[in-house]
């Protein structure tokens, strides 16, 4: 009896020691499959198409040190913003990788043009116009990426995607510095980068001074003749224009000035902002 309690106190911490060495080596097959699969690569994750100044989309493939890829295909799929309906998603381009990240890791940059992004789409039964004009905003494209293997040719799925979203001339992300007065805690200054969101063709959305966080938004629209910028459906109130202060677009440089306020309980709020364009 003594001797099988001797075995039983050394064999029951063999067999435990036994069970985790098993559960660690499990793991590591585990992680040692997953890095075999490879392929990994982090695409642009969004993009706005200016209609009418966007001669070329310019994107970019992050692409991790790891096991060696041939190529990578990108396919090519559109949304109607409207009815929710999408194109046939066609081959649009294939981008060499030709090994270059089994050493380090690397960016690819490709860029893509109007015809491009249509060729080989139809949309209920119809080819995308010839003229990007009458796109509607907000429309987009979708593009996937699947990586070639080098080492077997096998196909991996990408998860990261590239939207690249009908937009008009202004859209996009901005620097916004400035000012938010108000009529009884004094001025507060303005430091953050907006995103013009695009309504329609000379119509954004803006998060208002730096209430973005709070919800706060305002509708501009710009008067292609003169420039000139109006503002419309404040969202929770509305705003205004500030009197005797010309807020406008600059298309010469791009920038914003923009002047408006909103009535609170205890006065105006001001905004006086200034938008420089990012990535431009």
């Amino acid at each position: 009896m003594k001797i099988n309690r001797i075995i039983f106190n050394v064999f029951l911490p063999m067999l435990a020691l036994g069970l985790i060495l098993g559960a660690c080596q499990k793991n590591e097959d585990l992680l040692t499959a997953d890095a075999k699969t490879g392929g990994l690569a982090t695409p642009t994750s969004s993009v706005p198409y200016k209609l009418g100044a966007t001669p070329k989309v310019n994107l970019t493939l992050t692409i991790p040190m790891g096991p060696g890829i041939s190529k990578i295909e990108v396919f090519n799929q559109y949304t109607s913003a409207s009815t929710g309906k999408k194109s046939n998603k066609v081959l649009m381009s294939t981008v060499d990788i030709a090994s270059g990240n089994a050493t380090v890791d690397m960016e690819k940059a490709f860029s893509v043009v109007y015809a491009d992004l249509i060729k080989g789409l139809t949309l209920n039964g119809a080819a995308l116009p010839a003229d990007e004009g009458l796109l509607p905003i907000g429309d987009n494209w979708q593009l996937s990426y699947e990586s070639i293997m080098a080492s077997d040719g096998r196909r991996v799925v990408n998860n990261a995607k590239t939207t690249i979203a009908v937009a008009n001339l202004y859209a996009g992300a901005y620097q916004c510095v400035g000012v938010f007065t108000h009529p009884t805690a004094g001025p507060r200054p303005i430091n953050q980068q907006k995103f013009l969101t695009p309504l329609s063709a000379y119509a954004c959305s803006i998060p208002a001074g730096d209430l973005g966080g709070s919800g706060y938004s305002v509708t501009i629209t710009v008067d292609p003749a003169t420039n000139d910028v109006s503002f419309s459906q404040g969202v929770p109130t509305d705003m205004f224009a500030q009197p005797g202060k010309r807020s406008y677009y600059d298309p010469a440089t791009g920038h914003f000035f923009l002047h408006y306020f909103y009535v609170g309980a205890t006065g105006n709020r001001l905004m006086d902002e200034e938008y420089t364009p990012l990535g431009k």
